[in-house]
C-alpha cells in the first residue's frame, strides 16, 4: 500500500467519520479501517509517515469493528426518559433534562431536573459499557492494550493517578468558592460563571467571542472555519467555550497544509485542545476585564476571579471524567458535584483533554512572560502560539501540583 495514498484515504475516512458519526458506510472505507490494511503498513520501512498512517488506520478499524455498539449506545440515548417532578411530572429525554437545567431559576427547580439525571444515566450505564469494552477488545486484537499510551503518549494509569490528584489537591479550594451564597445543586452558577455578568457582548456569536482577544487579527482568525453555532450564552463560561472552540480552529490553521494528513491529525491529539485551553484562559486576566470589558479595577478583579472559578470546575468535571477509570465512581462525583449522578460517562476524549489542561501552563506562561498580562491584545503572541502549537503536548514532571497551585493562587 502506497503512503501517500493510504494518508489521503484515512482523510477521507475521517472526514465521513466527522460528518457522518456512527452511519459511516464502512465498505468504502474498508482498506484503510481493517487490520489487513494496517499490517500492510506496518510492513514498510519505519518512518514519521508510516506510523503516523498506522497509527490512524488502527484507530479507524477500532471505531468500524465497535460501530454496531455505538448505533445501539444511540439508540438507547434516544429512547431513555426519566420524570421531572415539577409542577406537573413530564417524561423528559437526556437532552431535555440538561437543558431544564440550564434554564432553571430556582435552586428547587434545579434540584427537580437534576434528580432525574440518575435514572436516564443508569438506562445508558449498559450499553456505554459494551460499547468501551468492544473498543477496548478491538484494540487489544490490534496489539494495543493501553489507547491512551498508544494514541495520546501518556499511560492510562498515569493519567487516572493525575486525575485523581487534581480533584484531592482541590476539594478544599472548590468547597470554599462554592459554598459562598445560596447553594445550587452541582453548583450551576459558579460551573456557568454567572457571577461575572458585566460588560460582555450582547449576542455570543464566533466573531463577538474573538473579539474579546484583540490580537487575534480577522485575517488570522479562522472564523470562516468555524462550523455550526456557537454556545448559548449562558454565563461567562459560555464565552469561555466559544474562545476554546476558536482556539481547537486557530491550532489546526497552524498545522501546513503540505504536511500529510494523517502526521497533521493524529488521533486523539491533546494539541488542539491545549490551544483551546490557552486562549479561554484570557477570560481569568483581570487585564482582559478591565481593558477590553471596561470594568474597573476592583470589578475587573472579582470578574475574573468568578471566572477562573468556572474553570476550576471545568477543569475537576474533566478530571473526574478520567478519574472514574479507576473506580469509585459515586465517590468522586460526591466530591466533584455533590451527588452521585451516574454521569457524565467515559469518552475516548477524556484523555487527551486532561493532558491538555496539564500541558497549557507552560504555553500560558510563555505567553504572559514575552508580551505580558494582556497578551490576548498582541499579534506578537498570537505569532508565539502559532510557532509552539507544533509542539507535543506532554505531561511535565510535577505539573499536577502546579496546576493546583496556580487555581489557588488565582482564586486565593
Amino acid at each position: 500500500m502506497e503512503l501517500e495514498r493510504a494518508d489521503r484515504d484515512v482523510a477521507a475516512a475521517v472526514a465521513d467519520l466527522r460528518a457522518l458519526g456512527s452511519r459511516v458506510d464502512w465498505d468504502a472505507h474498508r482498506h484503510v479501517s481493517g487490520q489487513r490494511g494496517l499490517r500492510e503498513i506496518e510492513e514498510q520501512s519505519a518512518s514519521p509517515l508510516r506510523d503516523a498512517v498506522a497509527a490512524w488506520i488502527a484507530w479507524l478499524t477500532a471505531v468500524r469493528v465497535s460501530q454496531p455498539a455505538e448505533q445501539r449506545l444511540h439508540a438507547a440515548l434516544a429512547d431513555a426518559r426519566a420524570v421531572v417532578r415539577l409542577e406537573r411530572d413530564q417524561q423528559v429525554d437526556l437532552r431535555g433534562i440538561i437543558d431544564g437545567l440550564l434554564a432553571a431559576r430556582t435552586p428547587g427547580e434545579a434540584r427537580a431536573w437534576i434528580a432525574a439525571l440518575p435514572d436516564v444515566a443508569a438506562k445508558m450505564e449498559e450499553p456505554e459499557r459494551t460499547l468501551r469494552e468492544t473498543r477496548a477488545e478491538a484494540f487489544r486484537r490490534l496489539g494495543i492494550d493501553d489507547p491512551s499510551a498508544r494514541f495520546v503518549g501518556a499511560s492510562r494509569s498515569d493519567l487516572v493517578s493525575a486525575a485523581r490528584e487534581l480533584i484531592a489537591s482541590t476539594d478544599d479550594l472548590a468547597h470554599e468558592i462554592t459554598s459562598r451564597g445560596e447553594p445550587w445543586p452541582i453548583d450551576m452558577p459558579w460551573r456557568l460563571g454567572r457571577g461575572a455578568k458585566e460588560g460582555w457582548p450582547s449576542r455570543l456569536t464566533w466573531r463577538t467571542a474573538a473579539a474579546l482577544v484583540p490580537g487575534l487579527e480577522p485575517k488570522t482568525m479562522p472564523g470562516a472555519a468555524m462550523k455550526g453555532e456557537p454556545p448559548r450564552a449562558l454565563g461567562a463560561a459560555s464565552f469561555a467555550r466559544a474562545l476554546w472552540a476558536i482556539g481547537e480552529s486557530f491550532h489546526h490553521s497552524t498545522r501546513p497544509k503540505t504536511e500529510p494528513f494523517s502526521i497533521r491529525e493524529p488521533p486523539l491529539d491533546p494539541r488542539p485542545s491545549r490551544a483551546g485551553f490557552v486562549l479561554a484562559s484570557a477570560l481569568g486576566e483581570r487585564a482582559l476585564h478591565a481593558r477590553v470589558l471596561g470594568l474597573s479595577g476592583g470589578r475587573a478583579a472579582d470578574q475574573a476571579r468568578a471566572t477562573v472559578a468556572s474553570f476550576l470546575l471545568a477543569m475537576r468535571t474533566d478530571a473526574f471524567r478520567v478519574a472514574q477509570r479507576g473506580g469509585d465512581a459515586d465517590d468522586l462525583s460526591d466530591r466533584v458535584f455533590g451527588a452521585a449522578l451516574g454521569w457524565p460517562p467515559a469518552r475516548d476524549e477524556d484523555f487527551p483533554r486532561l493532558v491538555a489542561w496539564l500541558a497549557s501552563l507552560e504555553v500560558i506562561d510563555a505567553l504572559r512572560e514575552r508580551e505580558g498580562d494582556d497578551w490576548f491584545r498582541n499579534p506578537r503572541a498570537f505569532a508565539t502560539l502559532r510557532d509552539m502549537s507544533g509542539a507535543p503536548a506532554s505531561v511535565p514532571e510535577g505539573s499536577v501540583a502546579r496546576l493546583a497551585r496556580r487555581f489557588e493562587a488565582l482564586l486565593g
